[in-house]
């Protein structure tokens, strides 16, 4: 953190970065990432939101204001859901219901 303000600060870059320290990130990627998100957070247009775009304040299997970015580190299509750190469990839980999902650690 401290070597990206002083980058920041040394080369007088327009950006503000902002840590959330309370929010956890689970990504669901792969081929029926968008099926199953779809599912969960049906506020989103999936089938429109461009890769690297996020927005907040959605509601994803009945928790409030998470923050989803498409993006896909894997190689395929995917998404990022920043949630808050005291509902990440119950948002993996509710991932890993749907059969199409698989736990993985990176």
């Amino acid at each position: 953190m401290d070597y990206f303000q002083k980058y920041i600060e040394e080369h007088n870059l327009d950006v503000h970065m902002n840590y959330e320290h309370e929010m956890h990130l689970l990504a669901l990627q792969g081929d029926g990432a968008k099926n199953v998100l779809g599912n969960l957070a049906p506020s989103l247009d999936l089938k429109t939101m461009p890769f690297m775009y996020g927005v907040g304040g959605v509601t994803v299997a009945g928790i409030e204001n998470c923050r989803v970015t498409r993006c896909g580190y894997t190689g395929e299509d995917g998404f990022e859901i920043a949630v808050d750190a005291k509902n990440a469990s119950s948002l993996a839980s509710s991932l890993l219901s749907d059969s199409n999902v698989s736990p993985c650690g990176l």
